[in-house]
């Protein structure tokens, strides 16, 4: 996955939006579903002191309302306005698949595997890219760290590699 360049309040704004839209929309779904499904099939006798018995209508309706908003979210994902977010969620994906493999990317690093130096380049540039975007200066000095010492030893074996060189599919190919 190619990396893009990203207006950072652009992405923050919309990022903010989107997720106040979404937990606005699980909200009123919810109780809409909910008092619905309350009205057609819940039961009209109320004991003083007891519950009503409409817990399961209740969670019926935050199930339909999370199934709307995946919906939703999945038709609007490809969207230009959504451009930024979806990218940074598809690579957090990458980097999930990668972490899952981190130790043995590592282990084959330190042999000088060209892919795995390749996936560990993309890791750590990744990570600092999102990192930037979300704020998170707290590990940004570990991250720089990380990046240095692969570009290093990829200088040292005089390799050439990219962020560019890097496909989701050399992760599968680290054994």
């Amino acid at each position: 996955m190619q990396f893009i360049s990203i207006d950072k309040p652009q992405y923050r704004k919309r990022l903010n939006v989107l997720l106040i839209s979404l937990v606005a929309s699980l909200t009123i779904l919810s109780l809409a579903f909910g008092g619905l499904l309350i009205e057609f099939f819940g039961s009209d006798t109320v004991i003083k002191g007891e519950s009503t018995g409409h817990f399961h209508l209740n969670l019926i309706g935050v199930f339909l309302a999370v199934v709307s908003c995946s919906l939703v979210m999945n038709a609007i994902k490809t969207k230009p306005y959504m451009k930024e977010i979806y990218w940074v969620w598809q690579v957090k994906q990458l980097q999930n698949r990668i972490y899952r493999k981190l130790n043995k990317v590592i282990a084959a690093a330190s042999e000088n595997d060209v892919k795995a130096l390749t996936i560990l380049l993309y890791y750590y540039h990744s990570q600092k890219k999102i990192y930037e975007l979300d704020n998170n200066t707290l590990t940004m000095g570990k991250v720089d760290s990380d990046i240095s010492r692969t570009e290093t030893q990829i200088a040292s074996l005089n390799l050439v590699i990219t962020l560019d060189d890097f496909s989701s599919s050399l992760i599968d190919e680290i054994q």
